[in-house]
């Protein structure tokens, strides 16, 4: 009996010019280059978009035979079961597959990862919903990446000491900062929920960003440095930060020194 990696191999690497039970074409001329230079499958040709689809059905079929044979039984005439075509039934399943928006900004890899990451776990033909599922899961490990629960949770228990904390990975910060740290420490009631909502919408973004091979600041380097300070110069950056934006505010910027500049604002409350 082959086994679980046998198969996905198998079916990852079907030879040139086979043919699915339903005559299409899944010949893989020139496509493990476009697949490589692809940044999500809406950006493949449809022609290999489609090849990409019947990889995943070919895993169904080989991994789960009795549940594929009986979700799209194309031993039988097609004009069977009361009249509906199940040839057509098996196009349709793909193509709802094929045009789902979600499905569509996946990487090929992250499709790799998750037809590696459902076949070894699941137990039953997955929903799209589900298969989706598993490629985030897949591709999330890759990169070391947390759930979007877990980098919640991480936030709203650490976001008092967001210079100090050593946070699990850069995007965790990167999209707690972009949501506002201060507004995630004094939220309350349905605010706590919305900011929720924004974060988890930057975090996926951020890990979408990753999963297509750009490269995100990492900022826990600057964090360290900030650590390795003391909590005098700490609070000296703040208060010059401080009397430096109340320069600004009363338009005494062009005094040459902090020194003019406090003289100049004591005169005025005189």
């Amino acid at each position: 009996m082959q086994s679980t990696q046998q198969l996905i191999q198998k079916t990852l690497h079907s030879s040139k010019g086979s043919r699915t039970q339903t005559g299409e074409n899944t010949a893989r001329d020139g496509y493990q280059d476009n697949q490589n230079q692809a940044k999500t499958i809406s950006q493949l040709p449809v022609s290999e978009q489609r090849i990409l689809v019947n990889q995943i059905f070919g895993m169904f079929e080989a991994r789960w035979p009795l549940q594929y044979k009986k979700a799209w039984p194309l031993d039988v005439p097609t004009t069977a079961n009361k009249g509906v075509n199940l040839d057509i039934k098996l196009k349709t399943a793909k193509r709802s597959w094929l045009n789902n928006e979600r499905f569509q900004q996946l990487t090929p890899e992250q499709v790799e990862l998750g037809i590696q990451r459902t076949s070894s776990e699941s137990r039953f033909i997955p929903s799209l919903a589900d298969f989706l599922m598993y490629c985030a899961e897949a591709d999330r490990d890759k990169h070391g990446l947390p759930t979007a629960d877990a980098a919640w949770r991480e936030v709203t228990q650490h976001c008092h000491e967001q210079m100090t904390h050593n946070w699990s990975h850069q995007t965790v910060y990167t999209a707690a900062r972009a949501t506002d740290f201060f507004r995630i420490r004094s939220a309350q009631g349905d605010e706590v929920k919305a900011l929720r909502k924004t974060f988890e919408s930057l975090y996926k973004q951020l890990c979408n960003r990753i999963a297509r091979g750009e490269q995100i600041p990492d900022v826990r380097p600057a964090l360290e440095d900030a650590r390795s300070k003391s909590l005098l110069d700490i609070n000296e950056q703040y208060h010059e930060a401080k009397l430096q934006a109340q320069i600004k505010a009363q338009g005494l910027q062009q005094l040459t020194s902090a020194k003019s500049a406090l003289a100049a604002m004591r005169s005025r409350l005189a």
